[in-house]
């Protein structure tokens, strides 16, 4: 197919290098988002011909594309990174002018979006002219459409799009599932060594720490992990709580390389497996990562780390959640080691027991290459060739209409329910979320708690991402 890829594009970017290795050919129409997520992308500038909102009706028009595929996450203006070069507009501006084209001839293309877990707002005009809808779940179709009495948005957007399909878009490229994989660190210490791969939510390291159970941290390039780490211990631990926290807890670089060369980007991640691999199971999200999450919103979570952890065999601790997303997938994978009601001395029990018998690293093992990118393709592409083929059998005159209600506000989702207000109370919000996401401790006693606590320790050593020695 030709795609024109409108939005932007996740954790995993380089994955849409393998669309174009099976022969389909891309352009790329980058919009403003957060620093780790906006384009453009360097690792796909040998494969995808990125395109500014001036040229898009004409390289659509010409390039005869077949399909505008818009994609992932959205969030708000006071969240984006600066502008870079040709990156200059948010999604829904985009799509509007897309669809203006399209209102007036000159271009006659379906839309497809797909959606992100990360919403914070919407354009309803646009979304009422989309022609397709892929959700990363279940869940969160059900929480957006759900009555605002049930708990849900009570969002009526999609009830007229032709098609409604649910598939996960963002995860690690095949290549990287490699078989480089590293003897477990729990063979040579006898201890049991869990990973956290970004932000370690609710995880009681303290408690980790005083039951001999091991935390990796590897941070994402954007959070302070040493900040949330420390939340709460400077409440409760004791002095000899902070060694044992220090012994227990390491801190490593991050594995994820953002704004980097292809080749950069297949040095990082190609060592995936053999960094990961070495532990006994990672951490997904534990109780509700944020304050403000409605019970379906957390129900339809969709931590990016389970294809990094599924790409390494490894099973996953999560606390029992069912009916979330996050959890029911563990399950119905068979990967799942649970966290139940905060009992660390179980959960080392059920570890050891993993350790001692890994029948559920087997399990990740026999998934893992349906859990990558490449899996997904021939789905991803029945979708946007089912969307085509039901555009075009509507008449002209239909696929012509444009957005109505052009000065309509947007809707907003999550944390920017009240960001609508002004752009100051927008940055007041942004300043309560990032106090709450790192504690309430004071910003110099968390700086120097940080300091004493993640010195260099002889306890462990990793591969960092430029290839020497991290500790």
């Amino acid at each position: 197919m030709r795609i024109l890829l409108v939005g932007a594009l996740s954790w995993n970017p380089e994955r849409i290098r393998s669309l174009a290795e099976q022969g389909h050919r891309l352009w790329g129409l980058w919009s403003r988002s957060m620093g780790w997520d906006q384009g453009p992308y360097a690792a796909l500038d040998d494969c995808v011909q990125t395109i500014t909102l001036d040229d898009a009706a004409r390289t659509i028009a010409e390039q005869r594309i077949e399909c505008v595929y818009s994609l992932f996450q959205v969030y708000d203006a006071p969240l984006w990174a600066a502008r870079s070069a040709g990156v200059e507009h948010d999604v829904w501006t985009l799509l509007r002018a897309l669809l203006a084209e399209r209102a007036c001839g000159t271009i006659d293309v379906p839309i497809v979006f797909h959606w992100g877990f990360d919403v914070h707002n919407l354009d309803g005009a646009v979304v009422r002219a989309l022609d397709g809808q892929i959700f990363c779940n279940v869940e969160q179709w059900i929480h957006w459409t759900t009555p605002q009495s049930e708990g849900g948005r009570g969002l009526e957007l999609f009830d007229s799009c032709d098609v409604i399909a649910f598939l996960d878009g963002d995860r690690p490229k095949l290549e990287f599932m490699n078989d480089d994989f590293s003897e477990r660190l729990s063979a040579q210490t006898g201890e049991i060594h869990t990973v956290c791969v970004g932000r370690p939510f609710n995880i009681d390291s303290l408690a980790l720490a005083r039951r001999g159970i091991h935390l990796h941290v590897y941070g994402n390039g954007f959070d302070d992990v040493s900040r949330m780490i420390v939340r709460d211990i400077g409440r409760h631990g004791s002095r000899r709580d902070l060694r044992r926290v220090r012994e227990f807890v390491h801190l490593h670089p991050s594995l994820q390389p953002t704004g980097r060369s292809w080749a950069d980007v297949r040095a990082a991640k190609s060592q995936w497996v053999r960094e990961f691999s070495q532990y006994d199971a990672g951490w997904s999200y534990v109780g509700v990562p944020y304050p403000w999450w409605k019970a379906l919103e957390d129900r339809s979570a969709i931590p990016n780390r389970l294809s990094t952890y599924m790409l390494a065999g490894l099973p996953v601790i999560s606390d029992r959640r069912p009916g979330c997303y996050r959890y029911d997938e563990l399950t119905r994978l068979d990967i799942n080691i649970d966290l139940a009601d905060s009992d660390y001395e179980a959960l080392h029990a059920r570890l050891a027991a993993e350790a001692a018998r890994p029948d559920k690293r087997a399990n990740a093992l026999d998934s893992r290459f349906d859990y990558s990118f490449d899996a997904s393709i021939e789905a991803l592409l029945g979708i946007l060739e089912l969307t085509r083929k039901r555009y075009l059998d509507r008449p002209l005159v239909e696929r012509r209409l444009g957005t109505a209600d052009d000065d309509a506000p947007l809707i907003y989702l999550s944390w920017s329910d009240a960001a609508r207000a002004t752009p100051s109370r927008a940055r007041r919000l942004t300043a309560r979320i990032r106090a709450e996401t790192i504690g309430r401790h004071v910003e110099r006693r968390t700086r120097r708690l940080s300091r004493d606590l993640f010195r260099p320790s002889e306890s462990w050593t990793s591969t960092s991402e430029d290839g020497g020695t991290a500790r």
